[in-house]
């Protein structure tokens, strides 16, 4: 064989291993794309992302604001980066889980079943990481957010089952292969995360992945269709609030007496809506209908006397908490407020704030109005429904009676009276966790100065309170209260109640010495506040 043969055959044989080569080294492939995307390689290479480019091992892709981009792997399973995100394609072989490693942002996967040729179909056939939690996935439709700022993981399931638990913080900065990451997947301490449910891991609340819980009907339903996270919003300014209170629904439910009448769907407490902390293992749930703030990664609890929708076992977060944008599913603080990365609500335009409560309270009143007149023309047509029910087996029986008689007997008159007749339109009331009162709105505050932002008092769900061992979630979903500052009284005032006090005294001891009173006479005095 001649020398340039020799030459040419060897040129070929390493095209084709460099072909092989870039065969496995590649894993992914972009099929859909918008705005900025830059990925950087892993020789150290940044460049911009093109349709079509494909993705090697070691990869890290970041998106820009109202940027996206969606691969697809070799499994066939899709990822969607949403903006201002960023992940690392750290391993991806073809018979063993995947890892990716959600640096910032968020993270829409779409796992196939069966497709990857691994030998152990029992165990995860994809792992997400971030730096406080991992994720294992065996073929679902879910979505995952990471806030680097406070380290907040969240992780919402829309269709199939995701496992999730904490990384412990001595291990954030050790790298994970597969079998380190299954194991953590699979402990004692990781959760099961099924469809239209949030679980979180907040370390200003507990170590431990959260159990999980429904997510708000709205904003669950919004987000699966919000695949991209790049999704216009087309809602209006108008109030969106409705009482979710069914016509015919179990008023028990709703009962403000005590903390036993809360409504309970199976006996666990990990299913209970209202939620739960342990302190001892440091397990806790959130009440069913939370929301998330995708930005900040802080999960917005419903206040203890938020209304309970009986159809999804959730309850309603009211507009006075905040908001969710039903076509972008997206959280928005109420109106002057702002939600910050430590959970707590800033006052960012004290105006705006104090006129959004007041119109809030006017258009409640307003809405009750409205509710009552459609509950009692929904009662009004059931109760005719009976009747004519009720007519048509006294003909078939034949034994109608004469219309005195029929009267008396109908449902209307009867001592058995139907549970659309017991029900009234209630004040959305959710069963707290004591019989106390509270509101669900902040209190008003005073326009502060032109200075920096100023904390606002935000009311904490009474479940937390009434409970010692949810203590952790006062300190973070409410804003210390300002000291009250003290009356002022002038010298008037002052000696006017000391003789007041010395004259009752001498009262008081002079009835005792006689017999005539007992030494427990309450006094009270009243000024004139101007």
């Amino acid at each position: 064989m001649s020398y340039k043969n020799q030459i040419l055959i060897f040129i070929l044989l390493l095209q084709l291993l460099t072909s092989a080569f870039a065969q496995t080294a590649n894993v992914a492939k972009v099929i859909l794309m918008r705005g900025k995307v830059t990925a950087k390689l892993p020789d150290g290479k940044i460049i911009e992302v093109k349709l079509d480019q494909p993705i090697a091992e070691g990869t890290v892709l970041q998106t820009a604001e109202k940027s996206f981009v969606k691969v697809i792997f070799i499994d066939k399973s899709q990822m969607n980066l949403g903006p201002n995100s960023e992940m690392a394609v750290d391993n991806f072989p073809k018979k063993e889980a995947g890892i990716i490693t959600l640096i910032k942002g968020q993270l829409r996967s779409q796992v196939t079943k069966d497709y990857m040729e691994m030998e152990d179909k029992t165990k995860s056939k994809l792992y997400i990481k971030t730096k406080t939690a991992a994720l294992g996935i065996r073929g679902t439709d879910f979505q995952v957010n990471f806030n680097p700022e406070n380290q907040n993981t969240a992780l919402i399931t829309f269709e199939g089952k995701v496992a999730m638990a904490h990384i412990e913080r001595n291990e954030r900065e050790e790298k994970f292969n597969q079998n380190k990451l299954e194991k953590v997947v699979s402990s004692d301490k990781a959760v099961m995360v099924e469809r239209g449910q949030i679980s979180a891991v907040n370390l200003n609340v507990s170590e431990r992945a959260m159990t999980p819980t429904l997510l708000g009907t709205k904003q669950i339903m919004a987000l699966k269709e919000n695949e991209t996270g790049v999704k216009e919003s087309t809602d209006s300014d108008k109030k969106q609030y409705r009482n979710p209170l069914p016509p015919g629904a179990d008023s028990t439910i709703f009962s403000s007496v005590t903390a036993t009448k809360a409504p309970v769907i199976e006996t666990s407490t990990k299913s209970d809506p209202n939620g739960f902390f342990n302190n001892k293992t440091g397990e806790y749930k959130l009440p069913a209908g939370s929301i998330i703030d995708l930005t900040t990664v802080n999960i917005i609890p419903p206040p203890a006397n938020a209304a309970f929708d009986v159809n999804t076992k959730t309850y309603i977060v009211p507009e006075s908490f905040g908001k969710v944008d039903k076509t972008t599913g997206e959280y928005k603080a109420p109106e002057g407020l702002k939600l910050g990365h430590d959970g707590k609500f800033v006052v960012v335009d004290a105006d705006a704030y104090i006129k959004s409560q007041a119109v809030n309270k006017e258009e409640k009143k307003e809405e009750k109005k409205e509710d009552k007149k459609e509950d009692k023309k929904e009662e009004k047509k059931e109760e005719k429904k009976d009747d004519k029910k009720d007519e048509k087996k006294d003909e078939v029986a034949g034994n109608k009676k004469i219309e005195g008689k029929e009267e008396a007997k109908s449902p209307a008159n009867s001592a058995n009276v139907t549970q659309s007749e017991e029900v009234k339109p209630l004040d959305n009331a959710r069963a707290p966790a004591s019989a106390s009162e509270i509101t669900s709105a902040p209190a008003p505050v005073a326009a502060p100065p032109a200075a920096p932002p100023v904390s606002i008092i935000i009311e904490v769900p009474k479940i937390y309170e009434a409970r010692p061992e949810m203590a952790k979630f006062v300190d973070q979903y409410a804003v210390v209260k300002a000291p009250p500052v003290a009356p002022i009284i002038t010298d008037t005032q002052r000696n006017i109640a000391q003789t007041q006090i010395t004259k009752t005294e001498t009262v008081r001891q002079t009835a005792t010495d006689t017999g005539t009173t007992k030494t427990t006479t309450n006094v009270k005095i009243i000024f004139n506040a101007q």
